[in-house]
């Protein structure tokens, strides 16, 4: 696993230290971080519906039922 150095404010990382707490250990602040990272990474890449006016679940709704009025006008 690659190593970085980071400088972060003391206000920032007092609180990576406390998160870091929940893994185990203070020495542990890497687990938040990638934690977090790999949420934001995830959203972006999977969160795209944030952007849209409707939600996720009205979208695939409405393209099943325009999909199957289609299928209807076919079999006619």
């Amino acid at each position: 696993m690659p190593k970085t150095t980071v400088n972060l404010d003391e206000d920032l990382y007092k609180k990576l230290v406390e998160k870091s707490i929940r893994f185990g250990s203070t020495k542990r602040i890497s687990f938040p971080i990638n934690e977090k990272l790999t949420e934001k990474i995830v959203e972006k890449t999977f969160g795209l519906w944030e952007d849209w006016k409707i939600s996720s679940e009205k979208y695939v709704k409405k393209i099943r039922r325009e999909s199957e009025r289609r299928l209807e006008r076919l079999w006619i």
